[in-house]
């Protein structure tokens, strides 16, 4: 009697997976659509960024690093656990957790992302009224 369960046991799983839907995504004709509350992978607004350390200090895993002289913030995909704590607390929200993954990667540097803040432009002083600086080089000169 145990031989014939099995047996219909096994014949019902075979006509499922013959005849059923595939349980698997049919992935390059169909991406993967991921809901709103998926974790996923940590992106900086370099440019909002006041480079407190905060998110580095909160990291449970370490894979946050923050130079404040040096204008940098990194990220070792492969250390963080997106927790989200990082974005949580950020003080000017500089910090977005996208529901999308980190690309796959097959070495171990490939998994650090280095964002450095672009050097800012030297302000110019502001024109003087009497025409600005090509006025007073002039008068200088003639």
């Amino acid at each position: 009697m145990r031989l014939t369960e099995k047996f219909f046991g096994i014949s019902k799983t075979i006509t499922q997976s013959l005849f059923g839907k595939p349980a698997t995504l049919m992935y390059p004709q169909r991406p993967r659509a991921y809901s709103e509350a998926t974790r996923g992978r940590v992106e900086n607004e370099i440019e909002k960024c006041i480079f407190c350390r905060l998110c580095e200090k909160n990291c449970p895993t370490d894979a946050i690093g923050v130079s404040k002289e040096k204008k940098e913030w990194q990220i070792d995909s492969l250390k963080c656990c997106t927790c989200r704590r990082c974005v949580e607390v950020c003080p000017v929200k500089c910090l977005l957790m996208h529901n999308v993954y980190f690309p796959s990667v097959t070495e171990r540097p490939a998994g650090l992302y280095r964002i450095i803040q672009p050097p800012k432009p030297p302000k110019t002083p502001p024109d003087s009224p009497s025409g600005g600086p090509a006025a007073e080089s002039g008068a200088k000169g003639g």
